[in-house]
């Protein structure tokens, strides 16, 4: 009842009802009930046929639930009905690369007009630090440079992990996570 009722509707209604429990209530208090649950009804009953037709029109045109949601929206829609563990998985974000201006997400596939110069710089073994949308961020560059070694068979060079202030161990842990 209190979703269907304005704040100010439903302090009223409350305070209705006490009266009605202790037979203190007026004829005009019980038709301003009387009033209030009509209001609530009909737009309970208004709701429910629009969630009718929204489910008719999904049907009819049979939407799935990534075209409405998104995976993150399912994701808590399902640990919160417990079909699947309530524990969220950590995210991290995914690589940020930077080229002429452009910033890019690595997350599939890069664009050839960013991914040939940051290989031909890696597998040169030169500084991909240029390349680097976000420098100081340890955990997304070590996640960037196991996954160049990871698909160009090349290691990154000890003097510009330093570079970068990286140790090695991050990107062996960048790369197991990679594995997985």
């Amino acid at each position: 009842m209190a979703k269907l009722l304005t704040d100010t509707e439903f302090q009223r209604f409350s305070e209705l009802q006490q009266k009605q429990a202790s037979f203190t209530i007026t004829a005009e208090e019980a038709d301003e009930l009387r009033g209030i649950v009509e209001r609530a009804q009909q737009k309970r009953d208004d709701r429910a046929a629009a969630m009718q037709a929204i489910e008719t029109y999904i049907a009819q045109f049979e939407i799935t639930p990534d075209e409405l949601f998104s995976p993150d929206q399912i994701g808590e829609a399902a640990r919160a009905y417990g079909l699947i563990a309530a524990t969220k998985k950590e995210r991290t974000l995914p690589p940020a690369l930077t080229h002429n201006g452009k910033t890019y997400q690595w997350t599939r596939a890069l664009p050839d007009d960013i991914r040939v110069p940051l290989f031909d710089a890696f597998k040169a073994g030169e500084s991909i630090k240029p390349f680097l949308a976000t420098p100081k961020d340890t955990t997304r560059n070590a996640a960037t440079i196991a996954r160049l070694e990871r698909e160009t068979g090349s290691v990154y060079g000890e003097a510009w992990l330093e570079e970068l202030s990286i140790p090695r161990s991050l990107i062996e842990e960048a790369a197991s996570k990679l594995a997985a």
